[in-house]
C-alpha cells in the first residue's frame, strides 16, 4: 500500500514497479540507487516503510539522499507510524496534509544546511568537479577519511573526504555491474 506520494504538477511517473524491486532487497538504512537512463530513483527502508525519490538523472545521488533523510525525519515527527499502520483500515488520505510539508522542503533546500560542496580533481577529465555530499554522510562516518565513490562521464574516481570536508586523495576507480 502506497502511503503518501508527491508529484509535481507536470509529472506522470510512476514507479510501482522499481518500488518492487527494492522490497525485496530492502535493508533498513541502506540507501538503494537506481538509474533509469533520463531520471534517478534513490529509495530506503525505514521501519516497515520503504520510501522512495526521484529526479532527472542531472541530480548527484547525495542530493537525493539527503533530500531522502529530511523528508523520512520530517513524516516521523509528524506522524506515529507505528500507531497508525496497527489499525486495520488506514485510508492514505489521512497523510495528504504532508503535501504542503515536502513542498515546503524543496522550497527552503538550500537553507536546511544538509549538503556540503566539494572540489575534487578528476585526471580523466582534466577538470575539478564540484561534488555534493550530505553532511550527515561524513558526520556519521566511523572513520577517517571518509570514501565516496563518484561516478560521471562513463567513469568513477574514488573521493577520500577528511571530517572537515577537506579532499585527502582521488584516485581513478574501475566499475562493474
Amino acid at each position: 500500500m502506497s502511503l503518501f506520494e508527491w508529484k509535481p504538477p507536470q509529472s506522470f511517473k510512476n514507479y510501482d514497479l522499481d518500488l518492487n524491486i527494492v522490497k525485496k532487497y530492502a535493508t533498513s538504512g541502506v540507501f538503494f540507487h537506481i538509474d533509469k537512463g533520463n531520471s534517478k530513483i534513490v529509495h530506503i527502508k525505514s521501519g516497515q516503510v520503504i520510501y522512495t525519490v526521484g529526479s532527472s538523472n542531472k541530480v548527484q545521488y547525495q542530493l537525493l539522499e539527503a533530500l531522502l533523510e529530511y523528508i523520512v525525519k520530517r513524516f516521523n515527527e509528524i506522524f506515529d507510524l507505528d500507531v497508525i499502520l496497527s489499525y486495520e483500515n488506514v485510508s492514505k488520505n489521512m497523510f495528504n496534509s504532508f503535501k504542503s510539508e515536502v513542498e515546503k522542503i524543496l522550497e527552503n533546500f538550500n537553507e536546511l544546511d544538509l549538503i556540503e560542496t566539494i572540489k575534487a580533481r578528476c585526471r580523466v577529465c582534466d577538470k575539478i568537479l564540484s561534488i555534493h555530499v550530505k553532511k550527515s554522510f561524513i558526520e556519521n562516518a566511523d572513520d577517517f577519511p571518509v570514501p565516496l565513490v563518484y561516478e560521471h562521464a562513463g567513469h568513477a574516481i574514488l573521493i577520500f573526504i577528511d571530517r572537515n570536508f577537506d579532499v585527502r586523495g582521488v584516485e581513478l576507480v574501475n566499475t562493474t555491474g
